[in-house]
C-alpha cells in the first residue's frame, strides 16, 4: 500500500512546483495600465526638461502624452524616456525613432492603441482647453 502512495505523493508535488512557477512574473491582476482604460506613465527626458504623463498615441514621426496638457513629442526632441513597469529596452532615447518592434509595443500600452481620429483629437484637445497639440516647451 505504501508503494502506491509514493508515486501519489510525487505526482501531486510535481503539480503543485507546476501550479506556482505559472504564477511567476508579471501578470494583469499586477499591471496597472490592464486593470483600467488608461496608458502607461511615461517620464520623457527633453531639452527643454522632464515631462511626466500618460502615453496617449504612439505614430511614425513621435508620441502624444498627457500631462497637464496633450502634448505631441517628435523622436528627434527625446533625450531618454521611461515607461513604468516596462523593460528599458521599450525606451526611446538619443532624439532617434525607436525600432519597429519598441514601437509596436509601446502602441500597445498607449490608452489609444489603434490611434486618434482627427475628431476624436479635437474631442481630447477640448477637454484640455487646447486647440491644438502642445509641444515639448509650451
Amino acid at each position: 500500500m505504501t508503494m502506491m502512495r509514493v508515486p501519489m505523493v510525487l505526482i501531486a508535488a510535481v503539480l503543485a512546483v507546476l501550479n506556482n512557477a505559472c504564477g511567476v512574473g508579471l501578470t494583469t491582476a499586477k499591471y496597472p495600465p490592464a486593470l483600467g482604460p488608461k496608458g502607461v506613465t511615461m517620464h520623457v527626458q527633453t531639452a527643454q526638461g522632464q515631462l511626466s504623463g500618460e502615453l496617449i498615441e504612439v505614430r511614425d514621426s513621435g508620441i502624444v502624452m498627457a500631462d497637464q496638457k496633450l502634448r505631441f513629442l517628435p523622436y528627434s526632441e527625446i533625450l531618454s524616456s521611461d515607461v513604468e513597469n516596462t523593460s528599458t529596452r521599450f525606451s526611446i532615447a538619443n532624439r532617434t525613432a525607436p525600432k519597429p518592434v519598441v514601437r509596436e509595443h509601446l502602441r500597445l500600452l498607449s490608452r489609444f492603441p489603434y490611434g486618434l481620429s482627427p475628431e476624436l483629437t479635437q474631442q481630447l484637445l477640448s477637454v484640455y482647453g487646447q486647440t491644438e497639440l502642445a509641444g515639448s516647451n509650451q
